[in-house]
């Protein structure tokens, strides 16, 4: 069985994967009113990840 025909899975872009995460962290967020998630990005490199909370 060989991989013929079969195409990689297609990547995000780097600015989905990282509005993604943003997503994902705003779930820890504690607030009742709003969920707000955020992801500091240099070079494609996360330096900082942070959520509101009241």
């Amino acid at each position: 069985m060989g991989s013929q025909g079969k195409q990689p899975p297609q990547r995000v872009d780097w600015h989905d994967y990282f509005m993604n995460i943003a997503r994902q962290v705003a779930t820890r967020s504690t607030c009742d009113r709003k969920h707000v998630g955020a992801v500091v990005v240099r070079k494609r490199t996360i330096l900082s990840t942070g959520y509101n909370g009241s």
